[in-house]
């Protein structure tokens, strides 16, 4: 597929004044249901707010770095990030969230791309890891196809819909990232409809 043919999407840092639109995005059960399991119903902007100041205060070194992904009209369609970044034992973990117009084109695995490179080239981080429920086939599917390894299950450790559903954890080394990226970007330019445009993306580690 052609360049010219793809959706265009940049990456900003992400703030709190983003957090009306994150909210409204969370207001659907499903949604908020999938992406965090601590949050298990949706909540009003206020609370939304709260949840994430820790994340998005100012911390030198950086605790988590966020960023929200914008379309050629600065419209806002996903949120990606790394959080509970440790600097002694150089991981993190990688969350991405992606609203319903803009799934199953690509850009959740694009953005996880680029926060692996982030991540393993800038932050010279040595692992990233990720969870999610075991009914939820699409995050297998995007891990599975940038080179995450399966690491665990926590068995019933996520409610949601009235059922205990299992946590898959899986993890990404940097070796495996290195020894993958090729392969993981040359799938990606082949069969994904977005292309992220790293020109306008300020990712920038410690």
């Amino acid at each position: 597929m052609t360049d010219s043919a793809k959706t265009t999407i940049s990456l900003r840092p992400m703030g709190l004044d983003d957090i009306p639109t994150v909210a409204e995005w969370f207001w659907t059960f499903q949604d908020v249901a999938f992406f965090d399991r601590d949050l298990p119903v949706p909540v009003n902007i206020d609370a939304v707010r709260e949840s994430w100041r820790s994340a998005l205060e100012f911390a030198n070194p950086p605790r988590a770095l966020w960023f929200v992904a914008e379309d050629s009209h600065k419209t806002s369609v996903a949120i990606c990030g790394l959080q509970a970044i440790n600097y002694v034992h150089g991981d993190a973990v990688l969350a991405v969230f992606v609203t319903e117009p803009m799934r199953g084109k690509g850009l959740a695995r694009a953005m996880a791309v680029v926060l692996a490179d982030l991540a393993f080239d800038q932050m010279r981080l040595n692992r990233l890891s990720t969870f999610y429920r075991d009914d939820h086939s699409a995050t297998q599917r995007i891990v599975d196809r940038i080179g995450f390894k399966k690491e665990g299950c926590r068995r019933q450790a996520w409610y949601a819909d009235g059922l205990l559903r299992d946590v898959i954890q899986v993890g990404l080394l940097r070796q495996e990232w290195l020894d993958w990226r090729d392969q993981a970007k040359t799938d990606l330019e082949v069969s994904g409809t977005v292309s992220i445009d790293l020109k306008r993306t300020p990712l920038e580690g410690p």
